[in-house]
């Protein structure tokens, strides 16, 4: 699976010109998951975010029947979405919008580690 970098900005004044990329993106990679390098990401608004929603919902099948958001397990599935390398700020931008989990696995900040006494 080879990744593709998204720009080092995304932001209201772009995100549709991105999107339509990266659908090209995701047609290009057919059943294999949609790998996407976030580290060139430098300058991003809430527009990221809605630009990574928009991604997962269409290789995700659009969720589930019930119409909840796909889990995880369906992010990595055969035909879904693999964010690598996001930014701090992006992670953190999406706890603020109770998106982080869906978008990154566990929610950022917040993963405890087991450690010895």
């Amino acid at each position: 699976m080879e990744a593709v970098a998204v720009p080092a900005r995304i932001d209201a004044g772009n995100a549709v010109e991105v999107l339509d990329s990266l659908k090209q993106a995701a047609v290009a990679a057919g059943e294999q998951p949609l790998a996407l390098d976030l580290l060139p990401l430098v300058h991003f608004d809430s527009s990221a975010l809605s630009l990574l929603l928009e991604l997962l919902r269409e290789r995700s099948g659009r969720g589930t029947a019930s119409g909840a958001a796909p889990d995880a397990a369906r992010i990595a599935g055969s035909n879904g979405i693999v964010l690598l390398n996001p930014p701090q700020k992006l992670q953190e931008l999406a706890e603020l919008y109770g998106i982080a989990e869906m978008l990154f696995g566990a929610v950022a900040g917040t993963v405890d580690v087991a450690r010895p006494n």
